[in-house]
């Protein structure tokens, strides 16, 4: 009898403590929990009951892989675009490569309409996991944005641009400062710009405007015609025009090829006619190669004919890197000389509307006049 008590006794001690520990199972929350019970305030638009059940948290679940990456999220869904960057940048320090990291970066940087940084993040996840469904999707979105702000209207871009060569002979420097705008209202743009150039203790400056195309057809085209008033060393009027074609070659590569024609009348030395067929070849990595031939005629003086080949590739999200060479015929003051030239550039991109880049160019003209050149400008687009 006796033991049969103590059995029973053991029995309900062990039954109370199960019953009294039970609820702490029952109710207790692991980082996936609370992760998954965000997501569905989140899915309600409810963002600040998320944020705060994940904040009601301790520590270790805060801080767990799970919470802070359904954090970024829901922040970059909130509108809290900064602070949710901050925290996917201190993810990848700690998870470099991990494509869910990266791709919920590719969202925010969509939802901040940073739309070549956002391509730039997706496409790296679908490098890591080519089927990685929800990377697809955001591509798609992405391309699509682009496509549509191309085929916008109501659009504005502006150039502004500055640049000085220093001789080695001792010849007084170039410079220069240019202004250009452009607004595209519909499937036609309009330019305008001006150009200020001091030349051999000159001044001149220059004004150019005209039309292009923006459509999505494989036709493509710009006119355009400038005066310099009181020309010293520019020529007194221009007039430029310009007929492309776009060849889709498969997914990866696009070749679009151009002819152009510009007329340069001077008051001293007369008409100057150039004409310059060009290829360029895009590739999905970003790449661009270009390369021109250069036609030169001048009434009295022996027709000259020259070329120009030059890359671009893009460093990363932000980076480009451009460079070239071209040994062609150049137009100063009227007269057309023979230019070999080396240059190279960096492109920079503080968002995705503004844009500074500079660029060296190492000018040799028939040996006399050799150059040093610096060009720095700033494009913003709207």
């Amino acid at each position: 009898m006796l033991h049969k008590i103590r059995t029973f006794g053991q029995s309900l001690l062990l039954g109370t403590a199960f019953a009294m520990l039970l609820p702490l199972w029952a109710f207790a929350q692991t980082p996936a929990d609370i992760a998954q019970k965000a997501m569905e305030y989140a899915g309600q638009d409810d963002f600040d009951a998320a944020l705060a059940l994940i904040a009601a948290q301790d520590n270790e679940i805060q801080n767990s892989y799970d919470v802070l990456t359904t954090k970024a999220r829901i922040l970059a869904w909130d509108g809290q675009h900064k602070q949710s960057a901050a925290l996917y940048d201190s993810l990848l320090e700690t998870y470099p490569g991990n494509a869910d990291i990266l791709n919920g970066y590719g969202y925010l940087e969509y939802y901040r309409e940073n739309l070549n940084s956002a391509e730039s993040y997706f496409r790296e996840v679908l490098a890591i996991s080519p089927k990685y469904e929800d990377a697809q999707r955001g591509l798609e979105r992405v391309l699509a944005a682009k496509e549509a702000q191309r085929n916008s209207g109501d659009r504005w871009r502006i150039d502004v641009n500055g640049g000085f060569n220093s001789f080695d002979n001792g010849a007084a420097d170039w410079n220069h400062q240019s202004l250009r705008i452009e607004h595209v209202p519909g499937s036609v743009g309009i330019y305008g710009g001006a150009t200020r150039y001091e030349r051999f203790g000159l001044n001149d400056i220059q004004f150019l405007g005209g039309m292009r195309s923006n459509t999505d057809s494989a036709f493509d085209w710009n006119i355009g015609a400038g005066f310099t008033p009181d020309a010293d060393f520019r020529a007194e009027l221009t007039g430029l025009a310009r007929l492309g074609y776009k060849f889709d070659l498969n997914d990866s590569t696009v070749l679009h090829s151009s002819i152009g024609y510009q007329i340069d009348d001077f008051e001293l030395t007369g008409t100057i006619h150039q004409i310059s067929p060009q290829i360029m070849a895009y590739l999905d990595n970003g790449m661009i190669f270009t390369g021109r031939l250069v036609h030169v005629m001048q009434s009295g003086v022996d027709n000259q004919t020259g070329f120009m080949v030059s890359g671009y590739t893009p460093l990363g999200d932000r980076f480009g890197a451009r460079a070239g060479y071209a040994n062609a015929p150049e137009t100063i003051g009227g007269i057309v000389i023979d230019t070999e030239s080396i240059f190279g550039g960096l492109t920079y991109q503080l968002t995705d509307g503004l844009e500074v880049h500079g660029t060296y160019t190492r000018d040799d003209r028939e040996n006399i006049f050799v150059s040093d050149g610096v060009n720095v400008g700033l494009t913003q687009k709207y």
